[in-house]
């Protein structure tokens, strides 16, 4: 999976969380409204109008009975159960599915990080006791391997040779693979790894300097003469070599 690709993977597998958030931000706020507002209450009943006293009694009267307490307060009105419980249940379950739909992204994208296509290029790294296989960018002068080819069923890689082969090979998740040179115009070259493939160095005495590299094309005739030509068919190309210091 290249990186545009993973991260719109990742961007869509982030709307389900944001969209939970969001439901479940708008249901506390809702219930938290409600219950603001069932505990503003009303105030207590009207009392009777100060200043007056009872009637006094005339003889043989009854005194005249005092002003009726207050009006009774309304009963509260209670908050329905339901007040943003279900923006609050949507927006959990959101976020439970979106954070592990995420989790199994990224978790995909590592497994497959190391997942080669033809035409990846490689440091010498993938040579290592502790093999790195990540793909790095092909004008990396440090990748210097290019994947061109799986072996066929003879273990054979594109020039059809298995030992002296021009192509480097390695077996990589039980796959036998063929590497190509990825060398850069103008850049100097050592031996590495027993001569397996080289690594790019200073243009110092006895090094090898790519003159030219042709991409598309296996004709040897096209490098400039006292350079030596190196071919490939798959992917067709020819380096131009010279050696630093001989005459």
């Amino acid at each position: 999976m290249n990186a545009a690709a993973l991260a719109g993977t990742i961007v869509g597998s982030l709307l389900l969380p944001v969209t939970g958030l969001i439901l479940l931000i708008v249901g506390i706020r809702k219930r938290s409204a409600a219950r603001k507002q069932a505990s503003i209450g009303y105030s207590p009943g009207y009392p009777p109008p100060p200043g007056y006293l009872p009637g006094y009694p005339a003889a043989g009267q009854p005194g005249y009975g005092g002003y009726p307490p207050g009006y009774p307060m309304p009963p509260r009105p209670t908050p329905p159960k339901s007040a943003g419980t279900g923006f609050v249940v949507a927006g959990m379950v959101l976020l439970v599915v979106g954070a592990l739909a995420l989790v199994g992204t990224l978790a995909h994208a590592v497994r497959h990080s190391s997942r080669l296509a033809i035409g990846d290029c490689l440091t010498n790294a993938i040579l290592t006791d502790k093999p790195d296989w990540r793909p790095s960018s092909c004008s990396n002068p440090d990748a210097v391997l290019q994947y061109a080819a799986n072996t066929d069923s003879k273990g054979d890689c594109p020039d059809g040779k298995r030992n002296d082969s021009s192509y480097l090979s390695a077996e990589h998740n039980g796959v036998r693979m063929c590497f190509a040179a990825n060398l850069l115009q103008g850049q100097c070259y050592a031996s590495e790894h027993d001569d397996k493939t080289v690594r790019q160095t200073s243009c110092t005495s006895g090094t090898v300097r790519v003159v030219k590299r042709i991409d598309g094309s296996t004709d040897a005739s096209a490098c400039p003469k006292r350079t030596r030509a190196l071919t490939y068919t798959q992917p067709k190309r020819t380096y131009c070599t010279e050696r630093i210091g001989s005459v």
